[in-house]
């Protein structure tokens, strides 16, 4: 068993470390699915990068969280339990770990009876507003390798490289502050493959018939 564990005295409200823990899974899209007889977190089909799956409990001011990621081979056919180091294809797999410890970060910040910047659960008169998590770094990603995917798209490998790093990051980023930077990456990705597809099939083209001119 290859997964990321890791466990931490916190001292939180319950109720606080319930609405963090949500609303980290709901911003990065996991389901609560039953998998091999246990009831876990799961996010991704694994199209582009690997299936992630999250569980946690806090009990006695201990948060315990465990997480690690499988290939999908077919419709649930998942290859062994990868950790979260190195890549997943294109994409490397200890971003999923920097996003676990950005949570972390978060649930040890002054919570009170608290209230919240991305859906506030006001306390009363002495609220308290805490940071939720903001996938906002994803967004800009998404833009940036949509940008990469336009300048190369000469360079057809590189910008259908560039262009699908740009669509699975817009995934991530549509939920962040940021979102609009999300769009636009998506938008970026999505010509970048287009235009770097065609260069590749007129590259192609033009190779095949220089080959059969030559042939001739």
């Amino acid at each position: 068993m290859s997964r990321y564990i890791r466990e931490e005295v916190l001292n939180q409200p319950e109720d606080f470390v319930n609405f963090m823990m949500n609303d980290f899974l709901t911003k990065h899209g996991f389901q609560y699915k039953e998998f091999k007889g246990q009831m876990v977190y799961r996010s991704g089909n694994g199209a582009f990068e690997m299936a992630k799956f999250f569980v946690w409990n806090y009990q006695n001011d201990v948060i315990h969280v465990e997480a690690w990621m499988r290939n999908v081979w077919l419709s649930d056919v998942y290859g062994r339990e990868n950790g979260l180091s190195g890549y997943a294809g294109i994409v490397p797999k200890n971003a999923y770990k920097r996003d676990i410890e950005q949570l972390m970060q978060l649930l040890h910040q002054p919570a009170g009876a608290f209230g919240a910047e991305s859906g506030a659960q006001p306390g009363g008169n002495d609220t308290v507003m805490v940071h939720g998590v903001d996938t906002v770094r994803y967004a800009n990603m998404s833009l940036a390798f949509g940008i990469l995917g336009l300048v190369f798209f000469c360079v057809p490998y590189a910008g259908l490289l560039w262009g699908i790093l740009a669509l699975i990051y817009s995934n991530k980023g549509r939920t962040s502050s940021k979102s609009g930077r999300a769009v636009a990456g998506l938008v970026c990705g999505v010509v970048a493959i287009l235009i770097a597809a065609a260069m590749l099939i007129l590259n192609i083209v033009g190779i095949t018939t220089m080959i059969g001119e030559g042939i001739e």
